[in-house]
C-alpha cells in the first residue's frame, strides 16, 4: 500500500514534467508536496525512509557540463529496452526524466497518445521494417533523440544501463552505465537505489547527446520522409523517379540521406533550412513541389517530424 501511494505522487510529479515546452521549468513546490505526502505516509504506517541511498534530482557528475547556448536543445523520449513495467523500470524511468527536466530539456511521454501506435503499424507496413519501432513513436512525438534504459540488481550491485538514439534512422549514438552498491538492501530501498544509477549515468550520456546535437544541426533539422511509390510506376520510369526525384530533393534542402530504398518505397532523411521550413507542413510542401514534373504526391500522414506521401 505504502509502495503504491509512493507511486502515485511520484507519477503525479512526471505528469507535471512531461513535454514542457518551457526552456528552463521549476517544479520545487509539486516537488516538495510529494516529499512532504512521503512523510505524512510514514508518519501514519510508522515506516521510515530507506537510508543507503539518496533521493535527488541533482546528481553531481564529473566532466564538464554541457552548454547550449546559441542553440535549441534537442526534444527527447525516455523508453524502457524491454516492455517491463516493474519497479526497476518505474524507478528507471523516474530518474531519467527529472534528470532531464531539472536541466531543461522537454521531455515526451508516449502515454495518452492514442492515434501512435497505428501510426507506427503503419509505417512499418509501408517501409517493412517492424523490428524496433521506437525511434517512429520518438518521430510522431516530435523527439529529436529518444534514450532507452535497462539494468539489473546482481552481485550487491544496482546497475543501469542508459543508450541514446538519433530518431529518425535509430543510429546508436552512446551507452553509458551507472552502479551503486546494493548491501542487501529492501525493496523499497532498492527502488532508491535504481533512481540513483540511472541519475548517475546521465551526466556522461548528456555530454554525448550534446556533442551530436552540435555538429548535427548545421545540417539543419531532420525530417523522416517515407514516400510509398505508385503502382503505374514500373522499369526505366521507376528508375527515373527514383534517380531524377533523389536529385531534386537534393537540390532542395541542406541534405539528404537514404535510410533504404525498394522498388515501391523511399525511405529518407532530409535536413531542412528551420529559416526556410519552419514545420513538417512546410518540408512536405517542398516535397511535393520538388516532385510536381515527376509525379503527384499525396499526404498519407504529417505528424510533427515524419512524413508519409504517396507518389503517383
Amino acid at each position: 500500500m505504502i509502495l503504491a501511494l509512493r507511486y502515485a505522487l511520484a507519477a503525479t510529479l512526471l505528469c507535471l514534467a512531461a513535454c514542457s515546452s518551457s526552456p528552463k521549468p521549476s517544479y520545487d513546490a509539486e516537488r516538495a508536496r510529494a516529499h512532504a505526502g512521503y512523510s505524512e505516509l510514514d508518519n501514519a504506517t510508522g515506516a521510515t525512509a530507506p537510508q543507503q541511498a539518496t533521493y535527488t534530482s541533482d546528481y553531481s557528475g564529473t566532466g564538464t557540463p554541457v552548454n547550449y547556448t546559441g542553440i535549441s536543445r534537442p526534444v527527447l523520449m525516455v523508453v524502457p529496452a524491454t516492455s517491463g513495467k516493474g519497479e526497476f523500470e518505474k524507478a528507471s524511468m523516474e530518474g531519467i526524466n527529472e534528470y532531464l527536466t531539472e536541466k531543461g530539456y522537454e521531455v515526451c511521454s508516449q502515454e495518452g497518445s492514442e492515434d501512435l501506435f497505428a501510426l507506427i503499424q503503419m509505417q512499418g507496413d509501408i517501409s517493412g521494417n517492424g523490428d524496433d519501432m521506437s525511434y517512429m513513436a520518438g518521430l510522431a512525438l516530435g523527439a529529436d533523440i529518444y534514450i532507452k534504459f535497462s539494468g539489473s540488481i546482481k552481485n550487491g550491485m544496482v546497475t543501469a544501463e542508459i543508450s541514446a538514439y538519433e530518431t529518425s534512422t535509430a543510429r546508436l549514438l552512446g551507452t553509458k552505465t551507472g552502479s551503486v552498491q546494493d548491501h542487501g538492501s529492501s525493496r523499497e530501498n532498492q527502488r532508491y537505489l535504481v533512481h540513483s544509477a540511472a541519475q548517475k549515468a546521465m551526466p556522461a550520456l548528456e555530454r554525448t547527446i550534446h556533442s551530436y546535437w552540435t555538429e548535427d544541426l548545421k545540417k539543419g533539422v531532420q525530417y523522416k520522409v517515407v514516400m510509398r511509390i505508385g503502382e503505374r510506376f514500373s522499369g526505366t520510369a521507376l528508375e527515373d523517379l527514383q534517380d531524377q526525384g533523389i536529385s531534386a530533393l537534393r537540390n532542395r534542402f541542406k541534405s539528404v540521406k537514404i535510410n533504404a530504398m525498394t522498388e515501391k518505397t523511399i525511405d529518407l532523411v532530409v535536413y531542412a533550412d528551420p529559416a526556410e521550413y519552419p514545420d513538417a507542413f512546410a518540408v512536405y510542401s517542398a516535397i511535393r513541389q520538388a516532385m510536381a514534373s515527376l509525379a503527384q504526391a499525396k499526404k498519407n500522414n504529417i505528424v510533427n517530424k515524419l512524413i508519409i506521401l504517396e507518389l503517383n
